[in-house]
């Protein structure tokens, strides 16, 4: 009786699989029967080719303008706001400028080329010593004193969040002061920064009235943050609105609070801020980099003002147009 059951159960389960075999045989057989004709049908292949191109480009074009943002007025001399996507099969996208390609002085928006000139040639462990002629430099932002040692990274977040002109000096000084120029020229030649040069690390006027002095374009900046977003400790340093900096010894040095704003702003957007880059002189008025993470986590909206009269608040006006004039 067992060895009945056992057979009838053999056969049912053989019969299921033949059963289930031929089904699956046949689904596949059909699909592959029709894909088959679909490839040998050129009409087909061009639609779907096309469609899939189609799709590709839209995407690619992407954030559309609409017609809901009026023309943007700003008083800068200058302005850029560019999409710079995250998916490296799209290309950037202005979406908009003023003069961008014009050559201006861009004050301590200088200090972004000094700290990667320094992030080259040293370790951010590295001690470096404070010099008298350091501390000599225009202005007292940092708070450094005559022979203290600080690392290249507590220098960094001097340099970038306080704008200190002291610790400029210092990260300049210990390679050599005039190599150390070379070397932030080099670079902006090798980075393709056309529109660009400098002639001191800190962005300060000349002595003479008619001295030479830094300058940039909206364009060359732009194009220069797309190559520091390669670099986290940029954004680590410029995304924070205070912090409390410690000397390598652990001694507590002092409280730092950023030069930009924005960071402290009521406006919608001010989560996304990824960090950005103030400056300010006599000759250069006011300038201002902010990068923000695009909407729905598209890439990088890479925004910069130059010459202006009230830059943070020429650039609410610039991204709030953005938001408004642009579907993502």
């Amino acid at each position: 009786m067992k060895s009945r059951v056992k057979f009838l159960f053999l056969g049912f389960a053989a019969s299921f699989a033949l059963g289930f075999g031929a089904n699956a045989l046949n689904y596949y057989l059909n699909n592959f029967l029709f894909w088959h004709e679909m490839a040998s049908n050129s009409r087909f292949l061009s639609a779907l080719t096309a469609e899939v191109s189609l799709n590709n480009y839209l995407l690619g074009s992407k954030p559309f303008k609409n017609n809901q943002g009026e023309g943007l007025q700003i008083g800068a001399k200058s302005a850029i706001s560019l999409f710079f996507p995250s998916n490296p099969a799209f290309q950037d996208k202005i979406l908009f400028q003023k003069s961008p390609e014009r050559k201006l002085a861009i004050a301590s928006l200088t200090k972004l080329m000094t700290a990667y000139t320094a992030l080259k040639n040293y370790n951010l462990d590295q001690i470096l010593r404070v010099s008298e002629e350091a501390v000599r430099e225009e202005e007292d932002f940092g708070q450094l004193k005559i022979g203290e040692r600080l690392s290249v990274e507590n220098l960094l977040y001097l340099l970038l969040m306080e704008s200190s002109n002291d610790a400029a000096y210092v990260l300049a000084e210990n390679i050599n002061k005039d190599h150390f120029l070379e070397l932030m020229n080099s670079a902006s030649r090798f980075l393709g920064l056309e529109n660009t040069y400098f002639v001191n690390f800190t962005g300060l006027d000349p002595d003479e009235e008619q001295g030479p002095i830094n300058y940039s374009s909206a364009q060359d900046l732009s194009g220069f943050v797309k190559e520091l977003l390669a670099n986290p400790i940029f954004w680590t340093i410029l995304q924070k609105k205070e912090y409390d900096l410690f000397s390598p010894t652990g001694v507590f040095h002092h409280k730092l609070v950023s030069t930009n704003e924005l960071l402290d702003s009521q406006e919608p957007w001010r989560d996304r801020i990824i960090g950005g880059k103030t400056g300010w002189t006599p000759s250069a008025k006011g300038c201002l980099i902010l990068v923000l993470e695009a909407p729905k986590g598209k890439g990088y909206l890479i925004n910069v003002i130059l010459g202006s009269q009230d830059r943070f608040e020429e650039m609410k006006k610039l991204v709030n147009w953005v938001q408004e004039s642009y579907d993502w």
